[in-house]
């Protein structure tokens, strides 16, 4: 932020706090805002490229074994941008690519769907030959869940293990998600409970 010019300092309670007005600028001034993103986006490659493993939230692949064992189509989608084929390695090395059918990111120059991952959801589902509305996404954030709703999926699942607070995804003024968990172990038994409400 300083190396555009926006000299307030961001502290962990100012990110807070412009996570719970859902201020993705965080602060930043619209006459910077291209600029901000275009740095931020430098900046998101590099950390991108010189992560050499991911974090695995727990449960994630036994739940993600145990839908590929009922037949479920799985998909990630990510903000991150490039090429999928480097995030599919680095799901390998922690053992999850096998427990999924498809990998999206973002093409490099794409900045909106770094915000919004609408475009990349509908596509998720036309590869898997499944009507949007037979689909659901799980995501750790409001614009997640904006997504899902965009994109005409049947249930947009929020899951409390990003920066976003339980409370604060049951409660979002304008995206409210179907559903919240507070892990992804809840995800086989609420896709049962869809499933036996007559939701697919």
């Amino acid at each position: 932020m300083r190396d555009v010019g926006h000299e307030v300092e961001l502290t962990p309670e100012r990110y807070r706090e412009a996570l719970a007005r859902d201020d993705v600028w965080l602060g930043m001034p619209e006459s910077r805002r291209p600029e901000y993103v275009k740095l931020a986006f430098a900046y998101f490659m590099a950390e991108v490229d010189r992560t050499e493993r991911l974090e695995v939230l727990p449960q994630v692949p036994e739940t993600l074994a145990e839908l590929k064992r009922r037949g479920y189509a799985t998909a990630v989608i990510t903000s991150r941008p490039g090429d999928p084929r480097v995030l599919i390695e680095k799901l390998a090395m922690v053992g999850l690519a096998a427990h999924l059918d498809q990998v999206i990111t973002q093409p490099k120059g794409a900045m909106r769907e770094l915000l919004d991952k609408t475009a990349t959801l509908k596509l998720s589902a036309g590869r898997a030959g499944i009507h949007p509305r037979a689909c659901a996404y799980v995501g750790d954030e409001p614009r997640d869940i904006m997504a899902a709703m965009q994109a005409g999926f049947g249930a947009a699942i929020a899951v409390a293990t990003g920066a976003a607070s339980y409370g604060y995804l049951s409660n979002h003024p304008q995206f409210k998600a179907h559903h919240v968990m507070r892990s992804m172990g809840e995800l086989v038994g609420l896709l049962d409970q869809l499933k036996a409400e007559g939701v697919r």
